[in-house]
């Protein structure tokens, strides 16, 4: 028969996990490795896309991070080409 394990939800516990420096390092590496596979999959003279990592505010806290556009060249090439969709993917 299996064991059964009881877990309590502490949420200050787990806003701690997800403020921690460890997830963050883990946020901001998976942001600057879609950024450059994004970047990698340009074609044309761009400014390329940019990654950003911040704390976010929702659920008392965690970190976040995005990949975006910087110019007209990069909103094309995800528009016409997927550039950054297939950088996630």
């Amino acid at each position: 028969m299996a064991q059964q394990i009881r877990l309590e939800f502490i949420s200050e516990g787990f806003k701690e996990i997800l403020m921690s420096g460890e997830v963050q390092a883990l946020v901001s590496s998976t942001t600057e490795s879609i950024q450059a596979k994004a970047n990698a999959n340009l074609t044309e003279e761009s400014e390329g896309f940019k990654a950003k990592t911040w704390q976010g505010g929702y659920g008392g806290g965690r970190w976040i991070g995005t990949v975006s556009t910087t110019d007209h060249e990069s909103m094309v090439a995800e528009a016409e080409n997927k550039a950054l969709s297939k950088a996630v993917g």
